[in-house]
């Protein structure tokens, strides 16, 4: 089966709508490598809804985050995903990133921005 160009275009504007998933992005402590069988962060340290999402383009879809920074005081970022349940640890990893860590000292707050591109 192939997708057209239209139909990738409609799964863009459907995920990038105001629909349940996915709907939080986690943020971790945790590192080791990143796999496309990775469900959950290695250590997960706080999770966000979703502050706005957005069509951007044809086939693509923005998501962003917020995070204070009382939520990210101490912490040494190393990781993030983007998942669908607002329960943390439950297998529900769209995407998962790592990245050397990144400290946070209770001064700092984080917006996360991410676009997905449907091929």
């Amino acid at each position: 089966m192939t997708i057209t160009d239209v139909g990738r275009e409609f799964v863009a504007i459907r995920l990038g709508s105001n629909i349940l998933f996915p709907a939080y992005l986690a943020l971790g402590s945790g590192s080791g490598a990143v796999t496309a069988a990775n469900v959950i962060l290695v250590a997960e340290t706080d999770r966000n809804a979703f502050t706005s999402t957005s069509f951007a383009t044809s086939k693509k879809f923005n998501f962003m985050a917020d995070f204070s920074s009382t939520e990210l005081s101490g912490l040494n970022l190393r990781e993030f995903g983007v998942t669908h349940s607002g329960a943390a640890a439950t297998g529900s990893m769209w995407q998962r990133e790592g990245f050397t860590a990144v400290a946070f000292d209770g001064t700092n707050e984080l917006k996360v921005d991410i676009t997905w591109e449907i091929f």
